[in-house]
């Protein structure tokens, strides 16, 4: 009885120490599954843009929009942007803000940016003339504690004949963007590209529905770089030698989300048209 008393005791205590080391695979498992904690900040910029423009003061330029987007609790928080090696190839001119935007070719740096309520915060830039194909880092800082630093790479890739159409894209390289939470602003890149055997010739860019969008005026700037900002729904620009050309959009201001039709044409025989769509998106967290 004794003996048969000590067995059961023995397998009881084995299954117990399997138990245990069970309930303890388990929690190491199921924190193993636990989500990584969000970020701070994140930032978002566009991967690459061709060198391109006609003439001694707009040849190898380059542009972008870059949005940081922060946790809300950092709302109103200052941001520094900068983009030091791209500087060294050529010079930078920011502007940030909307209604009237700020316009600054100092040093490459812009200091002071805020984030708006839902912790975003928009700037763009155009670089040039001559700016040195090859990729460079694009950084924000957050000016206050916690003094977050986040960085993203940009390419300048030498001029080249690129695929015909119009683009027109926000900070991640996808036809929408966010609009600020102070003035309902937004930034935006739109790129027309043609076959190369128009170089030269002009083309007339339309944004109709983006202009009504925008209830107060200016309503749209299209920034053309180094001859500045044009206001109105449309603008002419000049291809260059590969057939492409670029201005920066500002839509200012209470411009309301939704989607709109942009439109480009040649404004000479054969005429020809290339559309696109571009989407607003009302001010909100995503982080």
């Amino acid at each position: 009885m004794d003996r048969r008393n000590l067995l059961l005791g023995l397998l009881v205590l084995v299954v117990s120490v399997f138990a245990l080391a069970g309930t303890a695979s388990a929690h190491k498992a199921s924190g193993k599954l636990m989500p990584a904690a969000e970020p701070i900040c994140k930032i978002n910029s566009l991967p690459s843009f061709v060198d391109q423009g006609e003439g001694i003061e707009q040849h190898s330029t380059v542009g972008d929009v870059i949005e940081v987007e922060c946790q809300p609790v950092y709302a109103e928080h200052k941001v520094e942007f900068s983009a030091h090696e791209l500087e060294s190839r050529c010079q930078i001119y920011w502007y940030s803000g909307h209604s009237p935007y700020k316009y600054t070719p100092e040093s490459g740096v812009l200091k002071g940016v805020e984030l708006d309520d839902a912790g975003n915060a928009e700037v763009e830039f155009e670089a040039g003339p001559s700016c040195a194909a090859g990729e460079v880092l694009i950084s924000a800082h957050l000016e206050e504690a916690p003094y977050t630093t986040v960085t993203t790479g940009y390419t300048v890739l030498s001029p080249r004949v690129t695929t015909p159409g119009v683009t027109v894209v926000g900070a991640t390289d996808k036809p929408v963007q966010i609009e600020d939470d102070f003035d309902s602003s937004l930034y935006a890149v739109v790129e027309v590209e043609f076959p190369s055997v128009y170089a030269e010739q002009y083309v007339e860019i339309s944004a109709e529905q983006l202009y009504a969008r925008c209830l107060e005026g200016p309503h749209l700037l299209w920034n053309i770089p180094f001859v500045g900002p044009k206001k109105g729904e449309s603008i002419r620009l000049k291809l260059d030698n590969d057939g492409n050309a670029f201005a920066i959009l500002f839509a200012e201001e209470s411009c309301a989300s939704g989607t709109s039709l942009i439109e480009a044409s040649l404004v000479t025989a054969p005429y020809t048209t290339y559309t696109t769509e571009f989407t607003v998106e009302p001010p909100h967290e995503t982080i």
